[in-house]
């Protein structure tokens, strides 16, 4: 599967939603804020563990009320 900059992905075990920054062949860098202690966080994953996240245009807006 090829990542674009600003796809949202998920690990395909779950988890939160993450944005890619940078693709290469077999690895993604992703980025993505931790509510916890208020960070942003970033990590370089196995392309092979992220799916993209689908979002309908509902589910922005009702994301954004």
């Amino acid at each position: 599967m090829e990542f674009r900059p600003g796809d949202l992905v998920q690990l395909k075990s779950g988890g939160r939603s993450m944005t890619v920054v940078k693709s290469e062949k077999t690895t993604v860098d992703v980025i993505w804020y931790a509510e916890t202690d208020d960070t942003i966080r970033n990590a370089t994953v196995p392309a092979a563990c992220l799916d993209v996240i689908e979002l309908d245009d509902e589910e922005d807006f009702e994301d954004d009320e």
